[in-house]
């Protein structure tokens, strides 16, 4: 235990490490809490087949924000911090500006291109799909500047902040608007819905823009702009693709209940992800904080170090994930039942298959994040690709007879596919091991 306590104290490496691991699972423990509570108010308030339309138009939004979220955040963690290592300010604020007017471009683009593709579909049609769909494009900008500002919290070793917008501040007002509206008894509608989320998106990012203006060092405001355009360019295509094809893949699975199955599907596949996505909570703690941390290891040569901050950090997904994924194994059916309403109890089979998913998701360690933050984004593209393609061959075949379960069998093959051959490839192109089973053997030899 002692040992324990000195890892935290001074400015060290680990320290730093554990600390913001420590500091992001604090946050997100919030965040899960929160979250849970908010599926549980919308499920409860807007009924299977409401709750589906309100997850299906969330889907259309997070694909269409694709380009912004898809390897831009992950570019500006890397090269943030590698610049600030180096002390090239001038290239820190030439990446921010470009990414800022990227964003800007493409959203208002994306906006005007769905406004005429909704008038057109439902033309002379009354839809409340569509007046959803219409109003959740006011999410499109909320979420796009959202990466832009983690990922440049992040590069600056900003982590908890960085996170505290959207897995904090986001998730407790919808929370507030929504029990609000309960208590005083409004009728909630997927529209109701799009607005307490659009608020809620508004409300976390004047708590983000507050803590970006805090982190940017003074010497970037005060420097010239210095770009890398083509640089930045040729290390986006392969990150946007990598990080594309894995929010696709996630986002995949609605998309195609929406389309070939029922609303009430779709429900209950939101249902059994909220709970999976539990499973990886050690995962998504520790990534944050890995992140930065390998980019500048790897940068400055200290690879026997970085070997070691992967070992720590993969036997801490471990611990935290797996017993996570064996209660939900064993008892998520009842515990749906508890949380969400006897009506979604039919989640529980499709829970327990997309943690067997997520365990192997976990025991991989942070394996494409390692392979991005080195500068090999490339050689992470065709396992993620494959995976892709399996989930939608999988989907397609098995939605129609099997309802939410075919579409969790889909996802978890994609997870198992891309998870163990880039363990594959990270051990042969950097001889780093970041499977579980490898680095607790070697741990254990010591």
């Amino acid at each position: 235990m002692r040992r324990v306590f000195i890892s935290f104290k001074g400015d060290g490496l680990r320290s730093q490490l554990l600390k913001g691991i420590t500091g992001m699972a604090g946050l997100m423990s919030g965040n899960i809490l929160l979250t849970l509570l908010s599926s549980m108010l919308f499920a409860r308030a807007l009924g299977p087949e409401g709750f589906g339309d309100f997850t299906f138009v969330l889907a259309v939004v997070a694909f269409l924000a694709l380009p912004t979220k898809a390897g831009l955040p992950d570019l500006l963690v890397r090269e943030v911090a590698k610049y600030q290592l180096s002390q090239s300010w001038g290239l820190i604020k030439g990446i921010l500006k470009l990414a800022n007017g990227f964003v800007l471009l493409y959203t208002l683009i994306v906006i005007v291109g769905a406004l005429a593709f909704v008038g057109w579909y439902w033309s002379g049609e009354e839809s409340s799909r569509a007046d959803a769909l219409l109003w959740a494009l006011c999410l499109l900008p909320l979420i796009a500047f959202e990466g832009v500002r983690s990922g440049t919290l992040r590069g600056f070793r900003w982590v908890v902040s960085s996170a505290v917008s959207e897995q904090l501040v986001k998730p407790l007002v919808l929370v507030l608007c929504l029990g609000g509206a309960v208590l005083i008894g409004a009728k909630i509608s997927p529209i109701t819905a799009v607005h307490i989320n659009i608020l809620a998106g508004l409300a976390a990012l004047v708590v983000g823009v507050f803590f970006l203006y805090r982190a940017v060092p003074v010497e970037v405001r005060d420097s010239g702009t210095e770009y890398a355009t083509r640089s930045w360019a040729g290390s986006l295509a392969p990150l946007a693709l990598f990080t594309g094809l894995q929010m696709l893949d996630s986002q995949i699975s609605i998309l195609l209940l929406g389309a070939i199955a029922t609303s009430e599907d779709v429900a209950l596949f939101r249902i059994a992800v909220t709970g999976a996505g539990l499973v990886v909570f050690g995962l998504m703690a520790v990534n944050m904080a890995l992140a930065p941390q390998v980019s500048r290891l790897y940068n400055s040569g200290e690879f026997e170090q970085l070997q070691k901050v992967i070992n720590l950090s993969t036997r801490l997904v471990a611990v935290i994930s797996f017993p996570v994924a064996l209660v939900f194994i064993l008892w998520g059916e009842a515990l749906i039942a508890i949380i969400f309403g006897d009506e979604y109890r039919k989640a529980g089979l499709a829970l327990s298959v997309l943690c067997i998913g997520q365990i192997v998701n976990s025991a991989a360690g942070s394996v494409g994040l390692v392979l991005n933050m080195t500068g090999h984004d490339r050689k992470t593209l065709p396992a993620v690709l494959a995976a892709v393609i399996a989930n939608i061959v999988i989907s397609i075949v098995l939605i129609p007879g099997y309802g939410c379960v075919g579409a969790a069998i889909g996802y978890s093959a994609s997870l198992v596919i891309w998870n163990l051959i880039l363990v594959v490839v990270t051990k042969k192109t950097l001889g780093i091991n970041t499977f579980v089973l490898n680095v607790s053997i070697s741990w254990l030899r010591r």
